[in-house]
């Protein structure tokens, strides 16, 4: 028993060199352990990738994607008709109606983070090349810290957009959620990047995971944001579209029992005759633009309508009115 129990109370730098790889204590300093340690470490640790694809199964892939162009086709169709002052709460539209409206706004995101996808791929293949071709070389450790220095740049940005507000430090569309993406995933690069070149990571294994799920927390955060803005501004830019295009859409002539107030500049009211039977519609209007039908409502602009200027005209479509088309050459 004796000579059996001895190389358990053995101090751990009395072992043979098997016994210790064997028996090291999982609380010992991960700063002291080599990279292939490391990446060995506790069974109940799910690595982050699989972790991801838990989240996502869990979601589902269609449930999110059909989330995001309700979203974003909210957000646009919000941006676009609040530029001729009508709160999207008045047009009743339906969630199938603005997953529609999301189509069109999600190209350029999608685009945007492809081709940000491709560059990324193209730089970290890059890096890797280099730290292969020249490895513990010190360009790669100024490579490391230039890699770094621009994430710290792009936080500070991130910050500055976020949390100071002026004339010379406004935000800019893109900018402020951009620099909130890639600020601290650059910079978590750039440590990599060090890590690679030295032969053993700046950070322990759990430590590193932790900042790795952080980076990519903020980085989603950052990629919506700016994706949000994207589609605000495309929603504004369709707005603008619609104003300079009415012109040539079709004439509504409309035919009401009670005359309309306040008409806009550029339509003209006619009084029908009331001879005969007919006598329901007693008014007609001529030069409106249908901006929009929805939810039993008309929303009727002029021709010329200009933003600041004119109104738009909210007219009930509930059988009151009789409504005529007229295409323009």
């Amino acid at each position: 028993m004796t000579a059996e129990e001895e190389p358990e109370g053995q101090d751990d730098d009395a072992e043979p060199d098997g016994a210790t790889d064997d028996a090291e204590p999982a609380g010992e300093n991960d700063d002291e352990e080599d990279p292939a340690r490391q990446e060995e470490e506790p069974a109940d640790q799910d690595p982050i990738s699989t972790r991801i694809q838990q989240f996502t199964e869990a979601i589902g892939p269609t449930t999110l994607a059909t989330a995001l162009l309700i979203y974003f086709g909210y957000v646009a169709t919000r941006a676009r008709f609040d530029y001729f002052g009508v709160p999207l709460e008045m047009t009743g539209l339906s969630n199938q109606t603005l997953l529609l409206y999301g189509l069109e706004v999600v190209y350029v995101p999608a685009a945007l983070i492809f081709l940000g996808v491709l560059t990324v791929v193209a730089i970290h293949a890059t890096v890797k090349w280099r730290l292969t071709r020249d490895p513990e070389d010190a360009t790669n450790t100024f490579l490391a810290a230039g890699i770094a220095l621009v994430g710290v740049l792009l936080i500070g940005r991130a910050l500055i957009g976020m949390f100071v507000q002026g004339e010379e430090t406004s935000v800019v569309i893109g900018t402020t959620p951009l620099a909130l993406a890639f600020g601290p995933a650059t910079l978590a690069y750039g440590a990599w990047v060090h890590g690679k070149n030295r032969g053993r990571p700046l950070l322990p294994a759990r430590l590193a995971r932790n900042a790795a799920m952080c980076t990519i927390g903020l980085a989603v955060a950052g990629l919506f944001w700016a994706s949000t803005q994207i589609a605000w501004a495309y929603g504004t830019g369709r707005g603008e579209e619609d104003a300079r295009e009415l012109m040539e859409r079709p004439e509504i002539i409309i035919d009401t029992k009670e005359p309309l107030v306040e008409l806009p500049t550029g339509i003209t009211e006619t009084a029908l005759a009331t001879a005969g039977e007919d006598r329901t519609f007693a008014y007609r209007y001529r030069g409106f633009r249908l901006l929009l039908s929805s939810g039993d409502r008309l929303f009727l602009v002029t021709p010329t309508w200009m933003l600041g200027r004119d109104q738009t005209v909210v007219v009930p479509d509930d059988g009151n009115v009789r409504i005529q088309l007229l295409p323009q050459a």
